[in-house]
């Protein structure tokens, strides 16, 4: 259910607004009929959130058509012109390199890159924001990017929520394989966008299925597993309500003011 201000929307008051975004109405859509609360403090946060986890999926489907590759810590490349790759695989941002060009030059030029996937959704959460507010915007709020496993500026919170079957487009779900195989730990399990239609994007194994997802991470169980791998309940996403406010926030902040 959506609120404003506590009040319940109607779709028709939905229907009436401004919403852009090829996906934002399946989101709306299941913002309405989800089963929990989701109050905004305005039409312009809502249309933030929606914004953004538009972007969202759309980041995840640039990033699998990008040709970066996966790979664990250890064998991680980036472009260097950009970034500087840290002892532990990590990318950190060169001196005088604007961080929204980093981040762009990712799906530019992903034949450049290798990372595994918890890299892969801040990378995707990075560029949504960079599309939502700007690449100005972006820059000024998050000067010291650096891209190491779910690590990330202390102002780009990200929430856990336990969704129970109901996860909404642009949520970042993790498929757990408890029976890994111990020669390939890096398939313990999968972090992936949930995409519209039922489908996800994991770095690494594509955009797919849930089911095609378990099978996948199934065939890297250690031999006598009897257990399947399976889709958590819980949904990691952005602090939206956060990020709205801050991004206002710091922008004002930033702007001259006018003279009198």
């Amino acid at each position: 259910m959506i609120t404003i201000h506590h009040q319940p929307i109607s779709s028709s008051q939905l229907s009436s607004s401004q919403f852009h975004g090829q996906y934002s109405d399946s989101i709306l859509q299941q913002l309405h009929n989800h089963p929990a609360v989701f109050n905004y403090s305005s039409y312009e946060e809502l249309n933030f959130e929606v914004t953004m986890r538009n972007y969202i999926v759309v980041a995840a489907l640039n990033l699998y058509q990008s040709k970066a590759s996966f790979a664990t810590f250890y064998y991680s490349r980036c472009n260097e012109r950009y970034w500087r790759l840290t002892n532990e695989g990590g990318f950190e941002l060169k001196s005088g390199v604007r961080p929204s060009q980093a981040i762009n030059d990712i799906f530019q030029n992903g034949d450049k890159y290798a990372f595994e996937c918890a890299t892969a959704m801040v990378i995707i959460l990075y560029k949504a924001f960079i599309d939502t507010v700007s690449a100005s915007v972006f820059d000024r709020l998050y000067p010291d990017v650096y891209l190491w496993d779910w690590n990330r500026d202390s102002n780009f919170p990200i929430i856990t929520e336990n969704v129970d079957g109901h996860g909404i487009i642009g949520d970042i779900r993790y498929f757990k394989n408890p029976d890994v195989n111990p020669r390939t730990p890096q398939w313990q399990g999968e972090n992936a966008i949930e995409l519209p239609n039922g489908y996800y994007y994991g770095h690494g194994l594509g955009v797919l299925r849930a089911e095609q997802m378990i099978e996948e991470l199934n065939e890297n169980r250690r031999v006598g597993a009897t257990r399947s791998a399976y889709l958590m309940n819980d949904a990691n996403r952005p602090y939206f309500a956060f990020l709205f406010r801050y991004s206002r926030q710091r922008y004002m902040e930033t702007e001259p003011s006018s003279a009198v």
